[in-house]
């Protein structure tokens, strides 16, 4: 059933460009209608080169609720935002956008959320864990700051501009140094969670990111591609009986930990 609309509800946007590819309204809107919240979440499609004036007008809006922010804005709605959540500011990215008690507008990311709670949803807890995280974009940052927050005891970085890699393990590497975080080691069986954050997978030809050693049961695997297929990487852990979950599970998580953000979960 589709949400009535009149003239108290309430507007969340997710905002990017482009923006017909999104699932969210899909995902987002039967959760807020159960809920029973008279409130709905639309597309909005902003050109990257009219952003900034934009979404300043829209910030002003009366009805508006929040915000939603996906590719390529999460870095640049930054200098609208008055209160930046420790992970935001960390990793210099936010993806949910909100008014405070004041008035004052407030920003987090839930990226890392989601892959924890995917990562939950398997039984399974992120304390003492040994990570291997390929990606170090948007949402590779958001779960290597996630990771170490929910207790990972050690995180190797991997991406093709090893640079990325080397500069949110030296962000991480001051805020958590406890923790053994590297650029290097991509032995998979010194760690015990595998995590793709990169498009990898996306293609039916792309293969899977790839590691020294063989998979075995013991090592959790996670894909992130937010696709509903089964990719290379999560069929190559079925075929060695690994824990595994997909994107799906990952968007599921982090609507729910959204939802909650904006008081409607």
């Amino acid at each position: 059933m589709q949400p009535i609309v009149n003239g108290a509800t309430r507007l969340l946007f997710i905002v990017g460009d482009p923006i017909a590819q999104v699932r969210s309204p899909l995902i987002y809107n039967p959760k807020i209608e159960a809920h029973g919240k008279n409130c709905i979440l639309l597309p909005l499609q902003i050109p990257q080169q009219a952003f900034e004036q934009t979404i300043a007008s829209i910030m002003g809006l009366g009805n508006l609720e929040g915000l939603i922010i996906t590719f390529p804005f999460k870095e640049r709605i930054m200098p609208f935002i008055r209160h930046i959540s420790g992970d935001a500011a960390l990793i210099g990215a936010v993806n949910a956008v909100k008014r405070d008690a004041q008035g004052e507008w407030c920003g987090d990311i839930f990226d890392g959320i989601g892959m924890i709670r995917a990562v939950q949803a398997l039984g399974q807890s992120i304390t003492g864990r040994k990570a291997l995280l390929y990606g170090a974009g948007g949402a590779g940052k958001a779960i290597a700051a996630a990771l170490l927050s929910h207790g990972a005891a050690m995180l190797t970085i991997i991406d093709r501009d090893r640079s990325k890699a080397e500069a949110i393990a030296g962000v991480l590497g001051r805020k958590y140094p406890h923790a053994s975080i590297g650029c290097d080691n991509t032995y998979i069986e010194d760690h015990d969670l595998l995590i793709n954050a990169t498009p990898v997978g996306m293609g039916p030809e792309d293969g899977h990111v790839e590691w020294r050693g063989s998979l075995h049961a013991g090592i959790t695997v996670v894909d992130i591609v937010p696709y509903p297929i089964e990719t290379p990487l999560l069929a190559l852990a079925k075929q060695h009986g690994c824990p595994n979950t997909n994107g799906q599970s990952m968007i599921q998580g982090q609507s729910d930990a959204v939802l909650e953000y904006f008081n409607i979960g």
